[in-house]
């Protein structure tokens, strides 16, 4: 199990969720994305991510809310890389 990064705080409506990805969380969600199976890897890494006692509530925002899992997933994904941005030099 890799070491998990400083977590990432993603407001939803009035609830803080907290999310505690590592480097072996964000390979396991690239591993299982295919050309038809985009949501559910991103679900799946939300949902073990997020701390346990929150995971019951963002279930339910996910079930019900429209596109909200790629939209969290992304906000998640880009947070945890603490920052790094990567520039491509010619």
């Amino acid at each position: 199990m890799s070491k998990s990064m400083k977590p990432v705080v993603v407001t939803i409506g009035d609830t803080d969720f907290e999310f505690n990805p590592t480097v072996t969380d964000a390979n396991n969600y690239s591993n299982s994305v295919t050309l038809d199976k985009k949501v559910e890897p991103a679900r799946t890494y939300l949902e073990r991510t997020v701390k346990p006692e929150q995971k019951a509530d963002l279930v339910e925002l996910m079930n019900t809310v429209p596109g909200l899992t790629m939209e969290v997933f992304g906000t998640v994904h880009e947070a945890s890389k603490g920052g790094i941005k990567i520039t491509l030099k010619n």
